[in-house]
């Protein structure tokens, strides 16, 4: 789950990325206009 609009993306482009790939759900975030932010796992 998730909450808020930011965080519902950040979750859907992870879910695309997951079923799609990264370059799908990477294109998907450039048609939205939207960057992304990765954070490193610790």
């Amino acid at each position: 789950t998730s909450a808020g609009v930011s965080a519902g993306i950040d979750m859907s482009l992870h879910i695309v990325r997951r079923l799609c790939g990264d370059q799908t759900a990477a294109d998907v975030a450039h048609m939205m206009e939207y960057q992304t932010q990765e954070v490193p796992a610790s």
